[in-house]
C-alpha cells in the first residue's frame, strides 16, 4: 500500500511538471496508480503489450513502457503522447519507478518470502521475482505442521528443523505461530530418500521421522499434520491450511496418532462440517439421555483393542493377556451399559461413529 502512493506520487509529479497524463498497471493488467481514467482499450492494449517481445512501443497518441525490477518485468508505465517530450519524459518515469522499487527492497529471505506467500500479499510478479531472487524454482512440495501444544517458545526448534530438514535448494520453512511450525518439503526429496515402496508410505515415515526426531532431541511431543501436493508458489498457503486441518481433526478424533495426513482423514473431515444440533439428534438416537461419559480407562482400552484386532476376540484376549472369557464377560457387561452389542459389525460401526460424533460435539462445546 505504501508503495503504491509513492508511485502515484511519482506520477503526480510528472504530471504537474510536464503536464502529461500517465497510467501505471503491474504485471496482471491491474491499475496501481493514474493520473487520469483508465479507459476499457488501454487496459486490453497492456495485456497485449505484457506478452510481446518489445520493452518500449508507441501506437498513435500512447507510448508503453515495460518496467523491470531485478530482471522482473513488474510494470507497465502507459503515457499519453500530448508533446513532443512525452517519449523522453515517459523513460524517464519509468526509470524513476523503477529505482524506486529496487531501492525499496529488502533482504529477501526464505522463511520472509514464505510468510509472505502465506499472507496472499504479494502479487504473482512479486512472487516470481522475490522466487528469482532466492533462486527458487517451482517443484513439487508437500507442506508438514509441526504442533507443540505448550508452545515453542524459547526451545530450538525452528533451529532444528531449519537445519535438519529444510537443508535443500527449494525447501522452505518458518515458525507459523507459538505453537506451530512449518516446513514446505520437495516431495521428490522425500521419496529419494525412503525405501517405500508407495509415495504415501514415504510421506507417513517422513511426517513420523519429524515428529521422532523432536521428541529425541528436544524431547517434546510433536504431533504431525501433512497436506496434498502442490506445484506452484501460490497454492503453497492452500496446502498449509491442509495440514492445519489434518491438526484439528487429529485433536478430535485421531488423539493417539502421532501424524495425519489431510487426504487420510476419512470420516473424519465428514464430521466436522455436520452442524451440532444434528449430531445432537444423532446421539440421543442412539444413546438416548445417557452418553457413554462414565467408559472406565479399562473399558477404552478393551474397546480400542477390540476394533485395531477387527472385532476378534480371541487376539484381543491374547493382547490384552486376559482369558477369552474374561474379555467375553467385559463385552457383554458393556453391551448393557449402551445397549450396543458392539461383538456385531453394525452395532461396532454405530457406536464407533458415535463415538466420533460425541467427540466432535465435545470440541464444539470447549
Amino acid at each position: 500500500m505504501q508503495q503504491a502512493k509513492k508511485m502515484q506520487e511519482i506520477l503526480d509529479d510528472a504530471m504537474e511538471i510536464s503536464r502529461i497524463p500517465m497510467v501505471l498497471y503491474d504485471a496482471d493488467g491491474n491499475e496501481v496508480a493514474s493520473t487520469l481514467s483508465s479507459q476499457e482499450e488501454w487496459k486490453e492494449a497492456v495485456h497485449g503489450f505484457l506478452v510481446s517481445d518489445i520493452d518500449t512501443q508507441s501506437i498513435g497518441n500512447l507510448h508503453y513502457f515495460k518496467v523491470f525490477v531485478l530482471g522482473t518485468l513488474s510494470y507497465v508505465l502507459l503515457v499519453l503522447n500530448y508533446t513532443q517530450d512525452a517519449l523522453t519524459i515517459g523513460r524517464l518515469t519509468a526509470s524513476q519507478i523503477r529505482r524506486l522499487l529496487e531501492s525499496s527492497v529488502e533482504t529477501v529471505t526464505k522463511s520472509g518470502f514464505l510468510r509472505n506467500l502465506l499472507s496472499g500479499s504479494m502479487a504473482p510478479a512479486e512472487i516470481t521475482r522475490q522466487a528469482k531472487k532466492l533462486k527458487l524454482t517451482p517443484v513439487t512440495w508437500m507442506a508438514f505442521v509441526l504442533e507443540y501444544e505448550d508452545g515453542f517458545g524459547e526451545l530450538p526448534a525452528y533451529e532444528m528443523l531449519d537445519h535438519g530438514f529444510a537443508g535443500n535448494k527449494n525447501d522452505l520453512c518458518c515458525a507459523y505461530d507459538e505453537q506451530h511450525l512449518l516446513l514446505i518439503k520437495n516431495v521428490k526429496d522425500i521419496c529419494k530418500a525412503s525405501n517405500a515402496r508407495k509415495e504415501t508410505d514415504a510421506f507417513r515415515m517422513y511426517a513420523q521421522t519429524l515428529a521422532d526426531s523432536f521428541r529425541a532431541e528436544i524431547m517434546i511431543p510433536v504431533h504431525v499434520g501433512y497436506s496434498s501436493k502442490a506445484d506452484s508458489f501460490e497454492d503453497i498457503s492452500a496446502i498449509c491450511q491442509e495440514a492445519l486441518m489434518a491438526l484439528r481433526i487429529r485433536r478430535t478424533f485421531f488423539m493417539e496418532q502421532d501424524t495425519v495426513a489431510y487426504e487420510r482423514l476419512g470420516i473424519g473431515r465428514l464430521l466436522v462440517s455436520l452442524p451440532k444440533d444434528l449430531c445432537e439428534i444423532f446421539l440421543y438416537e442412539v444413546f438416548g439421555d445417557h452418553l457413554p461419559d462414565d467408559l472406565t480407562e479399562e473399558e477404552k482400552a478393551t474397546i480400542q483393542k477390540f476394533y485395531e484386532n477387527d472385532l476378534n476376540i480371541s487376539e484381543t484376549a491374547r493382547q490384552l493377556y486376559l482369558h477369552r472369557n474374561t474379555l467375553v464377560y467385559r463385552l457383554e457387561r458393556l453391551q448393557k451399559r449402551l445397549g450396543l452389542d458392539i461383538t456385531k459389525f453394525e452395532d461396532a460401526m454405530t457406536f464407533k461413529l458415535a463415538m466420533m460424533v460425541l467427540a466432535h460435539v465435545r470440541s464444539k462445546t470447549d
